[in-house]
């Protein structure tokens, strides 16, 4: 594992150069240029043919640079070799790491059984399925994660059974919205999956009618046409309830409701007490 880790092999000199990438500060996923000289990156920047920032950068993606040179940055295993909080820590190599990592698993699992063992993880969408299947692989059914089973999986798997993939909202195509409705989220700051700030700010400029669902008193609540400020926990009542009133005025689309949904009268039957 060191040689691909640690190698120390000089990279020649290639000159000050630009790669395409993504920035990754928040789950928006702007566009971004990465510029190099030599062996260090000099300049992070928005990329203007990117769809969906067009080549606007948060404060958060101008400051990756900083993120990525941090000193305090972890770039390699550390073990504590003072008492815990004294911040006493010792270099390691990769193998020694994974050596002692794997020996501690075998013997709690062959002392108490693998579902002793609970794994966590903290928020860095593009490693979840990779520790949840670890967790799995080893044995135990104890996996802790900040949210993600309760909202992105199901989302993404919900996405992938009735679209086929999980949709990116962009609100900058050719057809801008002419209503645009915020649910339980603030996307001006949060970015979430691709719905960038920049786009709905450049959307909001059109004027379109807003409604917004929010416990909260947003920025985006006090320009709201409409603000349901309901209860948390209630979203599901409310969104059964709107059920119940668009198939009770049959305002559903029929045919697509025809040829693309099943059990939809078993629906109907169900949101009919809200």
């Amino acid at each position: 594992m060191n040689k691909f880790v640690n190698s120390n092999d000089d990279v020649a000199d290639q000159g000050p150069r630009s790669y395409k990438s993504a920035c990754r500060m928040c789950h928006g996923g702007c566009g971004v240029l990465i510029h190099v000289d030599d062996r260090n990156i000099t300049k992070i920047e928005g990329d203007p043919s990117n769809p969906m920032n067009k080549g606007k950068l948060c404060p958060l993606g101008a400051a990756s640079l900083e993120q990525i040179y941090n000193p305090r940055r972890l770039k390699y295993p550390m073990r504590r070799v003072g008492a815990r909080g004294e911040g006493r820590w010792k270099r390691v190599s990769w193998d020694e790491a994974y050596d002692e990592m794997v020996n501690k698993i075998r013997q709690a699992t062959e002392k108490d059984g693998a579902e002793s063992i609970w794994v966590g993880t903290g928020t860095g969408r593009h490693h979840f399925p990779f520790v949840s299947r670890f967790a799995n692989a080893i044995g135990t059914p104890n996996w802790c994660e900040p949210g993600t089973a309760q909202c992105f999986r199901p989302r993404v798997h919900g996405s992938i059974i009735t679209m086929g993939q999980l949709p990116i909202c962009t609100y900058t195509n050719e057809i801008y919205p002419e209503l645009i409705m915020f649910w339980g989220h603030n996307p001006i700051y949060s970015g979430p999956d691709g719905e960038l700030g920049f786009g709905v700010k450049e959307a909001l400029a059109r004027k379109p009618a807003t409604i917004v669902v929010d416990p909260r008193e947003t920025w985006l609540a006090k320009r709201a046409d409409i603000w349901l400020q309901l209860r948390p926990g209630t979203d599901d009542a409310l969104a059964l309830a709107m059920l119940n009133v668009i198939i009770g005025e049959e305002l559903e689309d029929k045919e697509f409701v025809e040829k693309w949904c099943h059990g939809f009268e078993d629906l109907a039957e169900r949101v009919k007490v809200y």
